[in-house]
């Protein structure tokens, strides 16, 4: 592969990326769901301490997608900035939250690295690290 070819190749999972947070916070289901693979895996290790992932699959993803549509009021991510991999098809994003949860009031405001896994032009993988004590304090009213 050319390098331009691969530069392009990794802006365009850089924009792809960027229209599913997009999506997200306009609360655009159909713009989320979109953007990813059928056989899309998410996975959050912090959140799932036996390893499994949270969603497995488009559907099991789309109902991630609701439920984040339905605990946050308002959903506000930011992505601060891609970190180019070898890889064009990995795609390193650090990431802000600033989300008001519906049920507490709060908000909840969280620091994310992704590492998200595109293939022909659709996200096949996304692996979040973020801090759980932040959406445990978010998320517990008081």
């Amino acid at each position: 592969m050319e390098p331009q070819d691969t530069d392009a190749r990794r802006q365009a999972n850089f924009d792809l990326y960027a229209r599913m947070i997009a999506a997200q916070n306009a609360k655009d289901i159909e713009g989320c769901c979109a953007c990813i693979a059928d056989n899309i895996v998410f996975e959050a290790p912090a959140y799932r301490p036996g390893g499994e992932p949270i969603a497995s699959g488009a559907a099991a993803m789309r109902e991630m997608f609701l439920g984040l549509m339905q605990t946050f009021e308002t959903i506000d991510y930011r992505v601060t900035r891609f970190i180019p991999a070898l890889d064009p098809e990995l795609v390193i994003a650090e990431c802000t939250g600033n989300n008001l949860v519906a049920a507490t009031g709060k908000y909840y405001r969280n620091r994310y690295l992704f590492l998200v896994t595109c293939r022909d032009g659709k996200i096949a993988h996304i692996l979040e690290y973020s801090n759980p004590v932040v959406h445990h304090e978010a998320h517990t009213a008081g």
